[in-house]
């Protein structure tokens, strides 16, 4: 049956009917996989990796939620966190919300696995208003400007057993086909199921992250993936397509294998950036204000990229007026820049935030 983009797609289950194997990516393959595990081994040399996690996440929040025009930017989203949900803008509450979605996935990852407990979870907390339910309905992707139809996806009532079929594919070992090809496979597979109404691209990148972490490819979910996708999207849907249609699968495996290549080796190199400027703040702090040095002030200025001393008080359990002291001491030596947004006052940590941006 040819394909037609206004009928339910009839989706085939995995693995893939046509033949895959390691050799068709050849020098790719393995350059994609050095890189990760450089990625892998740089997270490691890291005195405290989690301390990045949240601004790294936030990043990949950003690029990700960018992708399905959801449009911010990263400095726009570390200042809102600090707001009560409240007052944020939506944008930035979608970005948040992201985030959080990944932060929970990553710490139930192990106990759930890739299941279907962990996906619903994950959704419900991106798309707080479907409560993680699988779609009853039909849905269908369509172009925005002239909405004609590009892919309609499976019927509702198909889901459940093309996620089981997922859950089975990404949890049963297969050392035939390397893992990460396994990893571009099963993300395909997902988008294609689109599986709730709303947030099936933003709980598909964030699953395809948590699933390197399973497959021991990745320790932390720091790899700025969407960038690369943001920066290639029309291809980026066009080899999903090109599988959809003709099961061109080489084409759209070899898209993600240039950009797990590309954006590890970039964010191993800001990594390296990151520590070295940890390095030195902590240095400078400890050199020319001992009174105010603490391992514990630099790594909230690192978690938090922009802060307040409300924030830095709670962080450090000190009292308001003690944090402002220091913020403002801080941003005497250079370290922090400040600024007043109608009460408030925020501190970032310029040089940190110059190396998170480099390429949102």
């Amino acid at each position: 049956m040819s394909f037609d983009p206004t009928y339910p797609h009839r989706l085939a289950p995995l693995p893939p009917q046509k033949a895959i194997a390691n050799t068709d990516f050849g020098d790719l393959l393995i350059k994609a996989r050095v890189e990760l595990a450089e990625l892998k081994g740089a997270c490691g040399q890291i005195p405290n990796p989690l301390l990045l996690m949240s601004p790294a996440i936030i990043r990949e929040s950003v690029a990700s939620s960018n992708i399905e025009n959801i449009n911010t930017t990263l400095a726009d989203v570390l200042q809102w966190q600090l707001f009560p949900e409240a007052e944020q803008r939506l944008p930035d509450k979608e970005v948040l919300r992201y985030h959080t979605a990944m932060g929970w996935g990553f710490k139930n990852a192990e106990k759930y696995a890739l299941s279907s407990r962990l996906i619903t979870g994950i959704q419900a907390r991106l798309i707080p208003d479907g409560n993680g339910q699988y779609r009853r309905e039909q849905n269908q992707i369509a172009n925005l400007a002239n909405r004609e139809s590009l892919y309609t996806p499976p019927i509702a009532s198909d889901v459940p057993s093309l996620i089981g079929n997922w859950e089975n594919y990404v949890n049963v070992a297969d050392e035939s086909l390397d893992p990460l090809i396994r990893v571009i496979i099963s993300h395909y597979q997902f988008e294609a199921i689109h599986p709730f109404r709303d947030g099936n691209g933003r709980t598909g990148r964030i699953l395809m992250v948590l699933h390197l972490i399973q497959c021991g490819l990745l320790q932390f979910p720091v790899l700025y993936i969407s960038g690369y996708i943001n920066q290639h999207r029309s291809d980026y849907y066009r080899h999903l397509l090109a599988v959809t249609k003709d099961q061109n699968w080489h084409g759209f495996i070899e898209y993600m294998l240039r950009g797990f290549h590309v954006k590890a080796m970039e964010t191993r190199d800001d990594l390296k950036k990151i520590t070295v400027l940890f390095d030195q703040i902590k240095e400078k702090i400890r050199s020319g204000n001992k009174k105010i040095y603490g391992v514990d002030l630099v790594e909230a200025i690192f978690t938090y990229p922009v802060i307040t001393p409300t924030k830095l008080a709670s962080e450090l359990d000190m009292h308001y007026t003690t944090t402002s002291r220091y913020l403002a001491q801080l941003a005497e030596m250079g370290i922090l820049t400040e600024a007043i947004v109608g009460k408030r006052h925020l501190f970032a940590n310029h040089k940190l935030l110059k190396i998170l941006s480099k390429s949102s």
